[in-house]
């Protein structure tokens, strides 16, 4: 199955029905701000280290963006809606490229980072995830491999922050074992 048949097939069984075509959109476009109470709840009531994590999903989201929009540059991939006649378009055509996915991006930095620390956020975050890449491809906006890179981009923007984490961790470490 090519990828504009799977977009197809997606958009088949959405709009199907009226209810399927607002869930869609609202897939692709609001989905994705559920994460926001549960960034909040960890911040809130959470350990610590959840807190912490809180604030690292703001990090790990901007080193994914900026990733993804670096790359986006360099691919310049036309959207779905936008190349192939046969594919609906749901959404108002976003302003950069279809690849990688800058939602599926933001999307996996967020929940890699909750689940990092807690698991039931992590889950959610995972719902999450699983509804917004689909609600992308449901809208026409993407092709499952920009989903795909959408993946990468964000498990990298996260990489990146735990990287630099314990890199920081262990430099005030040695650096406190020579003092002391």
């Amino acid at each position: 199955m090519t990828e504009v048949q799977v977009i197809e097939t997606v958009q088949r069984i959405f709009l199907a029905s009226t209810a399927g075509e607002w869930a869609a959109i609202a897939l692709a476009r609001a989905w994705i701000f559920l994460y926001a109470p549960l960034v909040a709840w960890l911040w809130i009531s959470g350990t610590k280290r959840e807190r912490h994590a809180a604030s690292e999903v703001m990090w790990s989201v901007l080193w994914a963006l900026l990733l993804g929009e670096f790359l986006s540059l360099i691919v310049l991939r036309v959207r779905p809606f936008l190349d192939v006649p046969e594919i609906i378009a749901l959404i108002p055509p976003p302003l950069t490229s279809s690849f990688p996915s800058l939602h599926t991006a933001a999307s996996t930095a967020v929940t890699l980072t909750m689940f990092s620390v807690n698991r039931i956020a992590g889950w959610a975050g995972v719902i999450v995830l699983i509804g917004v890449a689909l609600g992308r491809i449901a809208a026409g906006a993407h092709y499952p491999s920009d989903i795909l890179g959408g993946l990468l981009i964000g498990f990298l923007g996260y990489a990146l922050v735990r990287w630099g984490h314990r890199a920081v961790r262990t430099r005030i470490a040695m650096t406190q074992r020579r003092l002391g």
